[in-house]
């Protein structure tokens, strides 16, 4: 009976290990976002635009740059009169990074892990901007230390279509303990996307101090968020 288990769990290990050399050693996908991020997100008539650095220092974002992997990534500020959109943008071209390692890359865990407390999250919200549909978004609000409740909605797109995330909970660490506890998303995205999970993927984040909502709602931003169509956070317009 020993033996048996034995030979069971080893069968098993064996076959898990095939899965994930073919994971990794899979051929890349052909690229679809051919753009540049900083074309992608423009000036906006009526916004001031401001680059803001994604580490303080050029040894933080080489460093970010190590343990995330992107090929490209940008943040910039746009305000207009008292309103403000932080909009944070990472791509990875095919090959990079599997879907459970990009899609760590969220608030739930790198904001709340770097002392943010989450008090709302809802998942696959539907969202219009005027007469357009926008593809469905993660909304969560988080308290930030020293800036308050900041609302973000954020798209996690796996080759063009949107990365589910009710399986997600907030606090998942890096490292050994992470992987192991996001397992079941990796099978989760195995039976979504294949054996070959380094597709190509890009983050969205939209933070703000106003409610998401009420930003998609307002007239007066629709320029800035038809300025954004390149990203793909669009049903009728895929990244590009």
């Amino acid at each position: 009976m020993r033996k048996a288990l034995l030979l069971c769990g080893g069968v098993m290990l064996v076959g898990l290990l095939a899965l994930v050399l073919l994971a990794e050693f899979a051929p890349a996908r052909p690229r679809r976002f051919t753009g540049d991020l900083a074309a992608a997100l423009p000036e906006v008539a009526g916004w001031t635009r401001r680059e803001i650095p994604i580490a303080g220092s050029s040894a933080a974002m080489a460093s970010a740059q190590g343990i995330l992997n992107f090929s490209q990534a940008k943040q910039i500020l746009y305000a207009r009169g008292g309103a403000q959109l932080l909009v944070y943008v990472a791509y990875w071209e095919p090959g990079k990074v599997s879907v459970v390692d990009a899609g760590s890359h969220n608030p739930d865990s790198c904001w709340v892990n770097n002392g943010c407390v989450r008090t709302e999250r809802l998942y696959a919200v539907p969202g219009r901007v005027g007469e357009r549909e926008l593809l469905p978004y993660e909304y969560g609000q988080y308290i930030v230390p020293n800036g308050g409740k900041q609302n973000v909605a954020f798209w996690h797109l796996v080759n063009g279509e949107p990365n589910r995330y009710e399986d997600q909970q907030a606090g998942w660490r890096n490292g050994l303990l992470g992987r192991l506890e996001r397992l079941p998303l990796v099978w989760k995205d195995i039976r979504t996307y294949g054996l070959n999970q380094k597709n190509e993927q890009m983050f969205i984040r939209i933070s703000s101090n106003s409610r998401v909502e009420e930003l998609f709602a307002d007239p007066a931003n629709a320029g800035l968020f038809s300025a954004l169509s390149r990203l793909g956070i669009y049903a009728d317009q895929k990244w590009r």
